[in-house]
């Protein structure tokens, strides 16, 4: 059993208390306590970096940046979230940027031929040139959605989070999560010229 599921393990049944401690000790600098919560959570923030960017290649460095401003401001970690969710705010948030600069080079660099090579280089050998394509695509829109309604969408229909944990995570009204949805959905059909999807009702909630 490897240095990460030990930890699962571990601290899956340790007491809450025990939990906040290794939090405190690394507050304090601790390099160790810093390193279990590193090698505990560290998992599914790439996973979850990399359904919301669908950039391989981004992922390592993604995931230093929300250490470093985790680890920085766990002063403000008072306890009253789940560390996960509050880690989960912090991910969000430089994903937001990453997209918000990604959107700015490509409008300087108009989709440079280096960026169809990096993309191709991260696909397997079995994905066609369509296949690719067609998943870039997709990535190219998800991007230009809201970040609110890009997030909704990467927790239920990439992430496929059910409705109760998806609104625990974001914080958000569950009739609001399925708007959001339904609303990220639409933006992607008229995006990549798809029929749209079929009515499910969702119009309560707001934006």
């Amino acid at each position: 059993m490897g240095l990460s599921a030990t930890l699962d393990v571990a601290l899956a049944d340790a007491p809450d208390a025990v939990v906040l401690g290794i939090i405190t000790a690394a507050r304090r600098g601790d390099a160790a306590a810093q390193a279990e919560l590193f090698a505990r959570h560290h998992p599914r923030v790439a996973r979850h970096i990399l359904r919301m960017t669908g950039d391989a290649a981004s992922v390592d460095d993604l995931v230093q940046e929300v250490f470093v401003a985790a680890f920085g401001s766990l002063g403000s970690f008072r306890g009253e979230s789940q560390f996960d969710t509050w880690l989960h705010t912090i991910t969000s948030n430089k994903v937001r940027n990453w997209w918000d600069a990604r959107r700015r080079r490509e409008a300087r660099e108009r989709r440079a031929v280096f960026e169809a090579d990096r993309d191709a280089a991260a696909t397997g050998p079995d994905e066609t040139l369509e296949q690719r394509q067609q998943l870039q695509a997709f990535y190219t829109a998800l991007g230009e959605l809201p970040d609110k309604l890009r997030e909704a969408f990467t927790a239920r229909a990439i992430e496929h989070m059910s409705l109760e944990d998806a609104s625990a995570l974001l914080g958000v009204p569950i009739s609001t999560l399925s708007y959001r949805t339904r609303r990220a959905e639409e933006l992607l059909c008229q995006a990549l010229g798809l029929p749209p999807p079929p009515g499910r009702g969702d119009k309560e909630g707001g934006a």
